[in-house]
Order: structure tokens, then C-alpha cells, then sequence
């Protein structure tokens, strides 16, 4: 079969050589592999695995925060006259 340029596919697949897209063995694209892989994982009854939310501040059982050891610092140690902060609070 002649193509309107005089060349037939023959010819064209000589002349591009190594540049000549075999259609019939195209490796599939990422997005049709993940679209693949997510119709095989719904055929098999699989459901989506998603990774479970990390742990927060830790709250007790009344919704106050517990604070970790050794944090912040004592108030009455601040209150001390012999401290560097002075004795009273005005």
C-alpha cells in the first residue's frame, strides 16, 4: 500500500530505523500501570492501605494537656527571695 508521499510503511519503518514506535509492544505508562494495579487491587476486594495519623500532644481524660518531664519550671522556685528574679510579686 502506497502512502500520498510515495512512501509505504515499509518504507518509512527502514528509514527511521531504531526511532520506529512499535505499537504493538509499547511498554505501558505509569499512569496506566498505577490505573492497572488499582483495577487488580478492586477485583481481589482490596481495599486502599492508608498510613495512620501520627501521635499528638498528649491529653489525659478530662482534655488537659500532660506536660513532659523536666518542661518549664516551678513557679514557687521563682518566688524565692534568695532567687535572681527577687522575692515579691507586685
Amino acid at each position: 500500500m502506497s502512502h500520498p508521499n510515495g512512501y509505504s510503511k515499509e518504507d518509512v519503518k527502514r528509514l527511521l530505523g531504531s526511532a520506529w514506535l512499535d505499537y504493538d509492544n509499547i511498554p505501558e505508562s505509569g499512569n496506566e500501570m498505577r490505573k492497572r494495579k488499582g483495577r487488580e487491587m478492586r477485583e481481589r476486594g482490596e481495599k486502599k492501605v492508608y498510613p495512620t495519623k501520627r501521635v499528638g500532644p498528649n491529653f489525659d481524660e478530662n482534655g488537659k494537656y500532660i506536660y513532659p518531664e523536666g518542661s518549664g519550671f516551678n513557679y514557687m522556685d521563682k518566688m524565692n527571695p534568695d532567687s535572681e528574679w527577687g522575692g515579691k510579686v507586685s
